[in-house]
């Protein structure tokens, strides 16, 4: 679903420390889109069981005055006049009653109408579980990059203090004679430029603690460690594409639109069938002249067939088939963008392993190398310039490598997410 941007505003409450678990929880809770998805599905499953109970009918009271230009009378003439029966002749009259018409047949569309709701109301239910876990591996990718950048702003510390101690050494080594002046001022140099380093990670830490703050609707003091246990694995993307079609949400409601658009078809074809309805009332007039007040009911059985619309039956089935065709091409896109995107994060995870594995190596080594450059230094037989620039190497990796931990799990749980599973 691409990066899901999350805004709203929330009540600032206590200022405190957050786990990992405690976000997640916090920003599916304090989410609005996740709420109004809900009451969206609702609202469906409503509808749908307003639509079953079409097929009861429905009774109503009716009233009327009339007036007539002429008399009339009050009821159908259900009999001969004669002097001993007349009929009652009236101008006005006043009618009340009740009425009750059923349908009995339309075409099978109340059945469609019905399960087409019931699956609308599953495709918000099955979104609403896909937004959850976006929602989840937003925070996660959040929480976990302050942990990286925590990490490397910790080597750039160390590597600081090794400057520092440095410095001292050299100011020491100037003052006997052993060192030149202008090996202070490389050492200075390096000092300031990893303060901007911290620096610049102090901001970006500071940008992601507003972000995550935003999510979970809480000030936030302090970031919980997350414990990584880092186990190289491989992934196959077949296997894992036929478990993330299984298992994703998204890919569901995709689906379940295709199945939506099939019953509209149908629909379409239902309102051109053939219609039965059964429609009963009973009335009872009042004459206003003859002061009569007559009653009478009717049951009809009504059937109605359309033998020419101009051209709208036509139109209308085809607009439901391309509607038709149309999700089924959204669904393939989605199969495909999830592929894709599954494809990208398995080849990241494994450059990433590759990368520890040889970042574990190059640690080694970087070590080493400070350790012997440093050595020369001290002794009088090395530069200033060779021992900045293993220790540079040796922090920059040490920091590169405790960031590569957490990208790796920011990774697999991108998976995890795409896969649903815990």
């Amino acid at each position: 679903m691409g990066g899901l941007l999350i805004f709203f505003i929330f009540l600032p409450l206590s200022v405190y420390a957050i786990t990992l678990q405690e976000a997640e929880n916090l920003a599916i809770k304090n989410y609005p889109k996740l709420k109004a998805i809900e009451l969206q599905a609702k609202s469906l499953e409503k509808k749908s069981k307003s639509l079953k109970l079409l097929r009861l009918g429905e009774v109503d009271v009716i009233a009327g005055f009339t007036h007539y230009n002429r008399n009339n009378i009050l009821v159908p003439m259900s009999h001969m006049p004669s002097p001993l029966n007349s009929l009652p002749f009236d101008s006005q009259k006043f009618s009340y009653g009740i009425s009750y018409s059923v349908p009995l047949y339309l075409g099978g569309n109340i059945s469609r109408k019905v399960e087409i709701a019931k699956l609308q109301a599953e495709i918000l239910k099955n979104l609403e579980t896909a937004t959850q876990w976006q929602i989840k591996y937003n925070v996660d990718a959040l929480y976990l990059n302050y942990l990286s950048l925590s990490e490397t702003e910790k080597a750039l510390k160390s590597y600081r203090e090794s400057l520092l101690k440095l410095q001292e050494n050299v100011k020491a080594g100037i003052k006997v004679g052993k060192f030149a002046k202008v090996d202070l001022l490389k050492v200075e140099y390096s000092v300031e430029d990893v303060q901007s380093k911290i620096d610049e990670i102090k901001a970006k830490k500071s940008a992601i603690i507003t972000a995550l703050e935003t999510l979970v609707g809480k000030k936030i003091k302090k970031i919980e460690p997350v414990i990584i246990n880092y186990q190289e694995k491989e992934y196959l993307l077949k296997n894992l594409y036929l478990r993330v079609l299984e298992r994703n949400h998204l890919i569901k409601a995709k689906e379940k639109e295709v199945k939506v658009s099939l019953k509209e078809v149908n629909t379409e074809k239902g309102k051109y069938g053939i219609k039965v309805k059964l429609d009963a009332f009973y009335t009872r007039n009042y004459g206003f002249d003859s002061k009569e007040n007559e009653g009478f009911g009717t049951i009809s059985l009504n059937f109605q067939l359309p033998i020419f619309e101009f051209g709208r039956k036509k139109n209308d089935i085809l607009s439901a088939k391309l509607r038709k065709i149309s999700k089924e091409k959204e669904y393939e896109t989605s199969k495909l963008e999830l592929k894709k995107e599954l494809a990208n994060v398995i080849a990241d995870l494994s450059s990433i392993q590759s990368k520890i594995r040889t970042l574990k190596k190059k640690l080694e080594l970087a070590k080493e190398v400070e350790r012997i450059e440093k050595l020369k230094y001290e002794s009088g037989k090395g530069d200033v310039d060779h021992l900045l620039l293993a220790k540079s190497k040796r922090f920059l990796t040490e920091a590169e490598l405790r960031a590569s931990y957490y990208r790796w799990e920011s990774d697999r749980r991108r998976i995890k997410a795409l896969m649903e599973e815990e």
